[in-house]
């Protein structure tokens, strides 16, 4: 068995993966993309995105359909089950909420819906067993599941949470964080990674080193002969971390990826429902995504490197500092 890895990451729509904005480290959208065009953009680059907004809100079907029109036949959403269900609710009473999301979700993103997260609050321990168990029997079948657990004694009676998740076919989210360990246990036919960081103050403002990164794709060719699919999520956002080290980690597993100076405008405008302005619109370019001014490669093994590192983490050269 051989998975299909899917890499993309937890959210679009940042302002600070614009060039030139102020807070972007590494740019990924151009300076004059419109806000509206961001997703068709991404979704130039990657096949899967983690919808992270339907965590603090229950989506409009009108939003939710937009997205389905704004990439292509063959790309997934994954995407998160609101807060006011697993924090609010905590599992309590979901039934109504549930119904009413998945039928947003399913009938908005139609072929295109990929699977849903759980994400249990910090204090949601093994204690609360029950409730998810209740949660999980209620799930529908069809639709693939996965649990973030977030409370260390899931992984410290970790067999009981195993045979929990594997009765019902669904994930456990493996997760790279400071408070968990980067565990990998498989309990479903598809696994899920979150990759969220090791920042000091703020887990996610984090940028992966290729040594890290080479760690996870150690980690995900193992998966690849245990289950059908891995969907993988980078959730460090700020300053444009994410997309550059989805991309990065994509490259390590010989993933096809469209290099960002060959995206076509055309396609990016009609998929973002923008008629084409005339028969030349095909020769109408977005500038360059400018990254010289963040970033520079390293003159002995050609790996790119941030602009203030003093050693390639690919080869361990010297870097000489402006």
């Amino acid at each position: 068995m051989t998975a299909k890895v899917l890499i993309g990451t937890s959210g679009f729509g940042y302002s600070d993966w614009q060039a030139r904005n102020e807070k972007t480290k590494i740019p990924f959208y151009p300076s004059m993309l419109k806000e509206q065009q961001r997703l068709a953009w991404y979704s130039e680059v990657f096949s899967t995105v983690e919808i992270n907004t339907s965590f603090y809100h229950f989506p409009r079907l009108g939003v939710v359909q937009r997205w389905e029109k704004h990439v292509p036949n063959d790309f997934l959403f994954a995407f998160k089950i609101p807060k006011a269900i697993t924090h609010e609710k905590k599992l309590i009473d979901f039934h109504t909420d549930l119904e009413r999301f998945l039928d947003t979700m399913s009938s908005g993103l139609r072929r295109k819906l990929g699977p849903a997260l759980l994400q249990l609050p910090p204090k949601f321990s093994d204690q609360n067993r029950r409730s998810l168990a209740v949660f999980l029997k209620h799930w529908p079948s069809e639709l693939k599941l996965a649990v973030e657990f977030r409370e260390m004694s899931w992984c410290k009676h970790l067999n009981q949470t195993v045979d929990l998740l594997s009765k019902f076919n669904v994930a456990y989210c493996i997760v790279d964080e400071p408070l968990l360990p980067p565990i990998t246990p498989v309990t479903a036919d598809f696994s899920y990674v979150r990759l969220h960081g090791h920042g000091l103050k703020l887990w996610y403002r984090y940028f992966y080193s290729r040594k890290e990164l080479l760690v996870w794709k150690e980690k995900i060719e193992i998966l690849k002969d245990q289950t059908k699919e891995i969907y993988t999520y980078f959730n460090n956002h700020p300053a444009g971390s994410a997309p550059a080290n989805a991309r990065q980690l994509a490259i390590l597993l010989k993933q096809p990826l469209k290099e960002l100076e060959t995206i076509n405008m055309t396609n990016v405008r009609k998929r973002a429902g923008e008629d084409a302005q005339s028969s030349l619109d095909q020769f109408i370019t977005v500038p360059d995504v400018q990254t010289d001014d963040f970033v520079r490669y390293c003159s002995h093994c050609g790996e790119m490197v941030l602009k203030d590192d003093r050693f390639c983490e690919a080869c361990g050269a010297g870097l000489q500092t402006d």
